[in-house]
């Protein structure tokens, strides 16, 4: 049986949960790195990798992404579903997201979310038609023809009253208070965290059943591209991370934002901007969703200072420009390479590397 291994030294704030119906708190500076944290120019050379059990099959199965010094490169089908009117929104709203400069928490949701809008759905159905409709043709029946209230229509009424109206008045009810922001209302709805990623500690998370299921050091993790082919002769793909020196039967499904029919460039885009954000010697991704947490990262702050960064680069864009932008992006990286130098983990740091990173520093 597998066992959850856990780093007590994690900190705290950056793995906070909401409570039902509570707001992400937005998160404060970042003091400082833990020693943990990964760094590309300060790390200890790893073990050599064991390949067996599900580590060996996978790694055989599918393509292995190795570390490397990181480049400017974004995976644009990760991040183009946000736009600036959705950061106005969230601005507006003085609420946390999933990616900010400590954690990356993708959350997923259950079968019930969709089964309760179908539900709902028919609920509005029966109010709006069926029911108006069975009541009309009852009446008209009623006065119109020889049908009395004694010949079974009083019981038809009360019993499409009891049974069917009022039930679907309470669905949709409950919908509509949902819908208006009383998510406490449908606990079943809670999205559930599926992996954490946290820049500070250098720490990785799998989460089962919304609960920490293992944690290890990032740089302990190989990315593999897996692939699969469909009934239609097509392939579908999932970016994981194997821990290298454990027999888990499952990995990190890190590529969750890109969906299983990205390019194969694109996943490794994703990866780079991974390393990247892990990376405490590199500044955080410039990409819209972590503009905001960039002057509470001190590694950022220093690069934004140096190369005069305008805050609100992204966020200032129109729609219209932000498309436009996120166009001209895609047409330019296909004519440049993914990722950076690959770096040997087995080996150490680079003797060309910078000096080492210091992981105390303030902002």
């Amino acid at each position: 049986m597998e066992q959850m291994d856990m780093n007590t030294s994690q900190d705290q704030d950056a793995n906070y949960t909401p409570k039902k119906g509570e707001k992400k708190k937005i998160p404060t500076s970042i003091s400082h790195y833990q020693e943990t944290a990964y760094s590309s120019e300060d790390f200890a050379p790893q073990k050599p990798r064991v390949e067996q059990g599900f580590l060996r099959r996978m790694m055989t199965k599918g393509k292995v992404f190795g570390f490397s010094h990181t480049t400017d490169a974004i995976a644009i089908s990760a991040i183009d579903d946000i736009t600036p009117a959705d950061m106005a929104k969230y601005e507006a709203d003085k609420t946390g997201m999933y990616w900010d400069e400590k954690t990356f928490t993708p959350e997923s949701f259950s079968g019930w979310p969709h089964a309760y809008l179908v539900i709902a759905a028919l609920a509005k159905v029966v109010l709006i038609g069926f029911l108006p409709l069975f009541y009309i043709i009852s009446l008209f029946l009623w006065v119109f023809s020889d049908v009395t209230w004694d010949d079974g229509v009083s019981e038809a009424f009360m019993a499409s009253t009891l049974y069917v109206a009022l039930p679907c008045l309470l669905i949709s009810g409950h919908f509509k208070l949902v819908d208006s922001g009383h998510y406490y209302l449908a606990p079943f709805l809670q999205s559930k965290r599926v992996f954490e990623m946290n820049r500070t500690t250098g720490m990785v998370t799998l989460f089962k059943g919304n609960k920490p299921y293992f944690t290890h050091p990032f740089i302990e993790f190989d990315c593999v591209l897996l692939s699969s082919p469909t009934r239609q002769g097509f392939l579908n793909y999932s970016l994981t991370l194997i821990h290298r020196y454990s027999n888990y039967s499952v990995g990190v499904p890190l590529g969750t934002l890109l969906g299983p029919n990205a390019m194969v460039d694109e996943y490794l885009r994703f990866w780079n901007m991974a390393q990247r954000y892990m990376d405490i010697s590199k500044p955080l991704p410039d990409i819209m969703i972590l503009e905001d947490a960039r002057q509470r990262d001190p590694t950022t702050i220093e690069y934004d200072k140096e190369h005069n960064r305008n805050p609100r680069y992204w966020r200032d864009m129109t729609e219209e420009e932000y498309t436009q932008k996120l166009k001209m992006l895609k047409t330019e990286q296909k004519s440049i390479p993914a990722t950076g130098k690959p770096i040997d983990l087995f080996k150490g740091p680079d003797s060309t590397a910078s000096k080492k990173h210091n992981r105390n520093k303030k902002k």
